[in-house]
């Protein structure tokens, strides 16, 4: 921990062995501190010495407030101590962390003073220290006093709106929208995964939806037919995952001329295979042929299917250099 570092909240201390500093229990001050490379929960002893553990990002003040409370009743600090009292005392932690970090800790302290200490309100020490540190270049995370708000660990007020922070039954609302505006579309959906041959609950999909909300965000479906925004959302989609897989894997393209031609042909191509999805999904059958064309435009042709999804990826996903430039 570096002299700059901030020290949000102290712990009280406690009494525990710790590796390399003999057998006897000694003083231990359990902290959260801050600093701009490095954020999470810190011990130190009374020898004036200490350590610490943290990471950029996320951010998370309480989490880390938690650890401290944690590491008070634990008998010994050993090496992996800090790491695992951090991810024990997140809301909502990762699946891959629970038997290697979470479950291990728990079972040392006990179920009951993990429940307790989970419930027990967050002090108003850490909630001011979250709010007040939000001009720093390295802010700490806001999610978390949403999370807590929805534990009723915190109690809501004005003041966590007015930072940009979301009450848990805006989020809900929000979440249902966006259930309802997938189950509106998901026939053509699974029909647009078909086309790809992807299976409807994979990866590729989940960006066709986002990309498919965020046109509804954009009352782009009051404008344009259902099956016009999901063959946009899946252009959307496709060169989402070029993107991602160009950071993963880069396949030896050097320079920003070689990146744009690669994401140029990837554009055209899934122009073009929505294309072709947009033409085959505006041709109802049976029954359902009257209907469909009441509300529908005249049929596509290759060429216009195309020069539509051009229009609209420029009019809703504009090139971020011309975002800047606006």
């Amino acid at each position: 921990m570096s002299e700059k570092a901030k020290i949000h909240f102290r712990n009280r201390s406690f009494m525990a062995r710790v590796t390399d500093k003999g057998d006897e229990p000694i003083q231990c001050t359990p902290v959260v501190y801050d600093e701009a490379y490095n954020f999470g929960v810190g011990v130190f002893y009374e020898d004036g010495k200490g350590q610490v553990w943290g990471m950029v990002t996320p951010r998370n003040l309480i989490a880390a407030w938690r650890a401290t409370e944690i590491l008070r009743h634990l008998d010994v600090i050993e090496p992996g101590t800090l790491c695992c009292a951090y991810y024990t005392g997140m809301r909502d932690p990762h699946e891959s962390d629970m038997k290697s970090r979470i479950e291990p800790t728990i079972a040392k302290i006990g179920r009951a003073t993990y429940d307790a200490i989970m419930s027990m309100p967050v002090p108003e020490q850490i909630v001011r220290a979250i709010l007040d540190n939000q001009k720093d270049d390295f802010a700490p995370s806001l999610y978390p006093i949403t999370e807590e708000v929805r534990a009723g660990t915190i109690q809501w007020r004005q003041e966590f709106a007015d930072v940009g922070i979301s009450h848990p039954d805006a989020i809900d609302a929000a979440e249902r929208a966006r259930e309802e505006t997938i189950v509106k579309f998901e026939r053509l959906l699974t029909s647009y995964a078909g086309s790809r041959n992807l299976s409807r609950e994979c990866m590729g999909m989940g960006y066709v939806e986002s990309a498919l909300l965020a046109l509804v965000d954009k009352s782009a479906n009051r404008t344009h037919p259902d099956h016009v925004l999901v063959a946009l959302a899946g252009v959307v989609s496709e060169l989402a995952v070029s993107e991602f897989s160009m950071v993963m894997v880069p396949f030896g393209l050097h320079g920003h001329d070689a990146v744009r031609t690669h994401m140029d042909r990837t554009k055209e191509e899934a122009i073009k295979h929505s294309a072709g999805w947009l033409i085959s999904s505006s041709k109802p059958s049976g029954l359902a042929r009257f209907a469909f064309w009441r509300r529908q435009p005249a049929s596509f042709t290759p060429g216009s299917a195309a020069e539509l999804l051009r229009r609209l990826l420029d009019e809703y996903f504009p090139p971020k250099s011309e975002v800047a430039a606006t």
